[in-house]
């Protein structure tokens, strides 16, 4: 177990990652349809978009705050624990949540509601970092790609999934049922942690300061041979990644394309269907993908950032939906194959630090960002905000390829091979 085999011996992803999976699906659609419900919730009783937005906001900044602590919480805790307790806190607060529904009454509601909000959020920021962090620790080095892959696809699904029905079981079922389904949900993801078997990482004899701890994961991000380089990326391509949006979709489709919310609608689904068809494909060229990393981190950010410009620039619906399509791919082979590359690149027990404080610093940028196109789009037009995009992540490519492929001696072959 854990070694990427069957109990059996054969060459398969461990039991241990499916039952991971499982309890990834569970939360995935739990998280989705609670957010429906609540932000559905607020703007029904209150008629104001201010307070419903207000949802993501209180989401965010406690994700971030809980991510944070997460190398202090590693610290002291197995990462199967850390998930453990991420989602009984989550479970009972859930329950809370529909007792506040049913029986206390409006505006005591609103202002419990978004304590409960933040402190799911606070305590959900625990468990992404430290479910990427236990990824190697349940699957071989050669199943990484498959593994990542499976995990992606099967996200992007489940996203699609949940906000496709999520507002029609708020609709049928009522708020409290829907939040009940989610406590179902999240029962489900805690039983199959239950049964997920990875080994405890080693004591430390000597253990860290606090101080020490939260800096760990910080100079690993910033100072990491291979890794900063990586980073830098991300902050690029994050900083033009608040394209996808739905306001900045929804200008775009008005706008640019001259049509209706329904094209909007149609937009959103093709980029949720071309990234399920990116890992699909990723998982087919898993021993590929596997063996040349970085040539395919940079495929795919050269090929969105191609596909972007050409995005900014057309007219044609149909042609702009098989373009947000196309892109779908690309995302998924960037994404896994970064994900398998900095698995492959920091130790065991530096991981979950480091994954906590990078996604502290995507957070961080990736809300910047929002707000800096958002001004764009109203003092430009939204053509140029979607090519300043596309030459961004245009740029964070020639980066990475002047940084990973022509830098390092450790890629040369890699270069030769391809390029």
């Amino acid at each position: 177990m854990g070694k990427g085999k069957t109990e059996n011996g054969g060459d398969y992803l461990s039991l241990s990652f499916y039952y991971l999976l499982v309890s990834q699906s569970s939360t995935k659609l739990a998280y989705t349809l609670y957010s429906m419900t609540i932000i559905t919730f607020i703007y029904q009783t209150t008629q104001s978009a201010t307070l419903a937005s207000a949802v993501t906001i209180v989401s965010v900044v406690s994700q971030l705050i809980g991510g944070s602590t997460v190398p202090l919480i590693m610290q002291k805790y197995a990462l199967k624990s850390i998930l453990l307790i991420s989602q009984i806190v989550q479970l009972i607060i859930y329950s809370f949540i529909v007792v506040a529904l049913l029986t206390i009454p409006s505006p005591v509601n609103y202002i419990l509601l978004f304590i409960l909000l933040g402190t799911i959020s606070f305590f959900d920021g625990w468990s992404n970092p430290s479910r990427n962090a236990l990824i190697p620790a349940i699957v071989s080095k050669e199943k990484l790609v498959d593994a990542n892959s499976i995990l992606s696809t099967t996200s992007q699904s489940l996203q699609l999934l949940g906000w496709s029905i999520g507002g029609i079981v708020i609709v049928y079922l009522g708020h409290e049922k829907a939040i009940l389904i989610t406590i179902v949900l999240l029962l489900v993801s805690l039983l199959s942690l239950f049964l997920l078997k990875a080994k405890a990482a080693k004591d430390k004899k000597n253990r860290k300061g606090r101080l020490e701890t939260l800096k760990e994961g910080w100079i690993l991000v910033f100072k990491h041979p291979k890794l900063s380089t990586i980073n830098k990326m991300d902050m690029i391509e994050l900083f033009g990644g608040s394209i996808w949006i739905g306001a900045v979709t929804l200008v775009f489709v008005q706008e640019a394309l001259g049509q209706d919310e329904k094209w909007w609608g149609y937009i959103n689904s093709a980029y949720y269907a071309g990234t399920i068809l990116g890992g699909l494909l990723v998982w087919r060229l898993s021993q590929l993908v596997n063996q040349h990393l970085v040539f395919f981190i940079l495929l795919g950010s050269v090929g969105v950032s191609i596909l972007i410009v050409i995005y900014s620039v057309v007219s044609l619906p149909m042609i702009a939906l098989i373009l947000v399509i196309l892109m779908g791919p690309l995302y998924q082979v960037r994404d896994i194959a970064q994900s398998t590359f900095i698995q492959n690149s920091i130790d065991k027990e530096d991981l979950g630090k480091y994954l906590a404080a990078k996604a502290t610093i995507n957070q961080v940028v990736f809300s910047l960002s929002v707000f800096i196109i958002g001004v764009l789009v109203d003092l430009v037009n939204v053509r140029f905000v979607y090519l300043f995009s596309g030459l961004l992540l245009f740029f964070s490519s020639i980066y990475g390829y002047f940084k990973l492929l022509k830098k390092h001696d450790s890629y040369s072959n890699e270069s030769s091979k391809f390029l």
